[in-house]
């Protein structure tokens, strides 16, 4: 289990890369970084995207809003959990979002994988910010958004939510804001000197579908299709740099 500090350090790190996105007013409170791992330690991420949830089956736009899993979203939290752990045997860590489907699926990975680990709430993890969007119906959405700008790359989907938000009081974000907090926050977890390696460092952080794709594409990687509930994509951090091992990969799920 993480110790106090650890998780103090990591869930503030989360908050404080949302206050700097947002803007919000007041200094952010200093806080001390967890110590940073060996330089030529390899961490690897197997980042995942959450299960199928109430919102994805009613067709409503779910980023800073939550809701639980369906029956087939916690099947699929099971199977990436029992498939993963056959393959590397376990986790070392576990992250996720801070709402209700991002620990749902976490902690039925982890259940099948029998580990004994509890995930790890960090804010930076959340899916875009949608602003005045959050829980409409994607097709009322879409039309207002294409009349907003192009929708040729998730970027100007994203610039669009912003430019057609209708509720400027409910905020939204950009891709590269998306890119940075998820970075902050995964490198967090990646570089924690304190990381087991029972498992050779394996650790699991599960998130959302548009906010995993900003830091794979921040990261070079091409994202061909939107990512499905419960794909994996892992990544690995040595020596200050992240490497895309894979993308959307669906076949842990099944």
């Amino acid at each position: 289990m993480p110790d106090l500090s650890r998780r103090t350090a990591l869930l503030a790190l989360g908050g404080s890369a949302l206050a700097g996105t947002l803007s919000v007013t007041g200094a952010p409170q200093a806080v001390a970084a967890p110590p940073a791992a060996p330089p030529n330690r390899t961490t690897t991420v197997y980042l995942v995207r959450h299960g199928r949830t109430w919102l994805n089956q009613a067709g409503r736009i779910q980023g800073w809003s939550d809701s639980p899993l369906t029956d087939a979203g916690v099947q699929t939290a099971a199977n990436v959990g029992r498939n993963l752990a056959a393959e590397i045997g376990g986790f070392d860590a576990a992250y996720c979002a801070d709402m209700t489907r991002h620990f749902q699926t976490a902690s039925g990975i982890l259940a099948a994988a029998s580990s004994a680990l509890t995930p790890i709430r960090v804010a930076g993890l959340r899916e875009v910010a949608y602003g005045g969007w959050e829980g409409e119906k994607q097709s009322v959405a879409y039309p207002q958004l294409a009349a907003a700008g192009p929708l040729d790359t998730l970027a100007h989907i994203i610039d669009a939510f912003g430019a057609s938000n209708p509720d400027t009081a409910l905020p939204t974000e950009t891709h590269a804001q998306v890119a940075a907090r998820m970075n902050d926050a995964l490198t967090a977890a990646a570089t924690d000197r304190t990381l087991p390696r029972r498992f050779g460092g394996a650790v699991l952080a599960v998130s959302s579908g548009m906010s995993i794709t900003c830091l794979l594409e921040s990261l070079g990687a091409e994202v061909p299709a939107p990512l499905e509930n419960g794909a994996v994509s892992v990544l690995s951090h040595a020596r200050g740099t992240w490497t895309v091992r894979s993308v959307g990969d669906t076949r842990y799920a099944g």
